[in-house]
């Protein structure tokens, strides 16, 4: 699920970027947006320097809310009984997007290309992207990676949380933003206790 809304995003963002930077030839498609880590395993930088920005996971968060309940689903042998499976986890994604042309002022170009672009989308969903789970290449047995929603704010930081944040990647500083993404469902529906079913379900109204 995390790596189908990254693809998704890298991809839209690609495209985004070829449009609006049509007049110039180093931006094409498959050479302007990585979705890979700034720094390898052993330390060593990571960037691809024919392209211009890189998209990396920095963080995960549990968005905790009051209302979640447990969830149901028929029992497949007797649809007048159910299953009860935990309440789904909802996630809010930290990602990076650092610009890294070797020409600065391409670099924060490209930036300001990608504020505009979830200025612009702050907001995808399978209605208005039909191409949002284009990257699960078997839905049917992989529901688990679908997602139906994606919402982004930009995330504001101090020059502490700067200053740890690129320590903690290990990178010298590069223009860059970092994006909450929410909506992101966890929800397991191969529970491991199916044994008994549920008769009846009733829920109270506050």
């Amino acid at each position: 699920m995390i790596r189908t809304a990254l693809e998704f995003i890298k991809k839209e963002l690609e495209a985004y970027m070829v449009e609006r930077e049509q007049d110039l030839a180093h931006y094409g498609p498959g050479n302007i947006v990585d979705l890979k880590p700034l720094m390898t395993a052993g330390g060593t930088l990571n960037i691809d320097e024919a392209t211009h920005i890189s998209i990396m996971l920095v963080g995960v968060e549990e968005e905790r809310r009051e209302g979640k309940r447990p969830y149901f689903v028929p029992v497949p042998t007797d649809n007048k009984k159910f299953y009860q499976l935990n309440a789904p986890v909802e996630l809010e994604l930290s990602v990076l997007f650092a610009a890294h042309n070797k020409f600065y002022e391409t670099a924060l170009r490209d930036l300001s290309d990608v504020v505009s672009f979830f200025q612009s989308n702050s907001v995808f969903d399978e209605q208005k992207y039909p191409s949002l789970n284009a990257s699960v290449t078997m839905p049917a047995n992989r529901p688990w990676q679908l997602i139906e929603r994606l919402s982004f704010r930009l995330m504001n930081m101090s020059f502490e949380q700067q200053n740890n944040l690129w320590g903690m990647l290990g990178a010298k500083y590069l223009p860059y933003v970092v994006y909450k993404i929410s909506m992101l469902t966890v929800f397991e529906t191969r529970g491991k206790d199916k044994t008994a079913g549920i008769d009846e379900i009733h829920f109270k109204e506050n």
